[in-house]
């Protein structure tokens, strides 16, 4: 919107936005609110000026939406199921919800979550949207503004945010078939010495990986720097570079790829990794229920 603060927004003008994008038709619109169709033709322009988009355009004689008008429409459905179900007390049925859960997520929290936790959704709460984007710098400062629902990785958690812990993952290394080193474990002074490849993750970096050795005031060899996971194991396949991954992704790779695995240094522990949400979703029912998915999930491959 051109002006952020709601105060300055006429709610009663948003009653018109759901019919006015579901219809794309001035006269279908209006009987639907039951307003008269002039009276829709002034809303739909005063809300072109709030929203600073059209909208809704011509397009060989019929209205279609904007991309910003999908986007509302989605929002607004959204706002408005919830507003429904808080008005008649109804408890989040996930069979029928069309609920938009947005997830911030590593690359390889990706890898290792989303092929179970999709295959929950679909089963459980098959029209439900699942929006997926990556962790980066303002990836915190987004869930706090609602922009969010869920944020997924190992960053430390701001302490206006709720969180858990979903799993812990330790460290092992994916050679290319090029390095001769034949160790079972790498010491911290061999593992010095290689060339590695470097998983980026939200920051920049491969925080997990480089803040130890940085706290010993040592410092690795990086000769590729790539922010995902398949193109780094693919790429790194016939060089003599180290890869240092999360255990379970490094199972993932055994069906594209036959790297070896070394132990990494003792130095490099297992870490935590976090999902965190704002404290106004605590008890918010669809998303309550979508973190036990993820809570299921998360057990789920622990075991294996």
């Amino acid at each position: 919107m051109r002006d952020a603060h709601l105060r300055n927004v006429d709610l009663n003008l948003l009653r018109t936005i759901q019919p006015l994008l579901e219809e794309r038709h001035i006269s279908r619109a209006a009987k639907r609110s039951f307003l008269s169709q002039p009276a829709m033709s002034r809303a739909l322009n005063r809300l072109r000026e709030t929203f600073a988009d059209p909208l809704l355009v011509r397009s060989n004689g019929i209205y279609e939406r904007t991309p910003r008008g999908d986007r509302v429409l989605r929002e607004i459905e959204t706002i408005m199921r919830r507003l429904n179900a808080v008005v008649n007390d109804q408890e989040f049925s996930p069979a029928e919800s069309r609920e938009r859960f947005r997830v911030a997520m590593t690359d390889h929290g990706s890898t290792i979550l989303l092929p179970k936790l999709l295959e929950r959704l679909r089963k459980n709460a098959p029209d439900s949207e699942l929006v997926v984007s990556a962790v980066g710098p303002q990836t915190y400062d987004e869930v706090a503004a609602g922009r969010i629902d869920l944020n997924l990785c190992a960053e430390e958690v701001p302490p206006a945010l709720e969180n858990e812990v979903i799993f812990k993952l330790d460290f092992v290394c994916l050679v290319g078939a090029r390095q001769r080193i034949r160790s079972l474990r790498l010491t911290l002074k061999q593992y010095l010495q290689l060339p590695h490849a470097m998983i980026l993750t939200g920051d920049g970096h491969q925080a997990m990986v480089d803040r130890p050795l940085g706290a010993l005031g040592l410092k690795r060899h990086v000769a590729l720097r790539i922010p995902f996971f398949i193109p780094a194991v693919l790429a790194i396949a016939q060089t003599d570079l180290v890869l240092t991954v999360p255990r379970t992704l490094a199972k993932m790779t055994k069906r594209i790829t036959s790297l070896r695995t070394i132990e990494p240094p003792r130095e490099l522990k297992a870490f935590p990794y976090f999902m965190a949400w704002h404290p106004r979703l605590a008890q918010e029912p669809a998303q309550a229920w979508f973190r036990e998915q993820l809570r299921t999930v998360t057990r789920t491959i622990r075991t294996k």
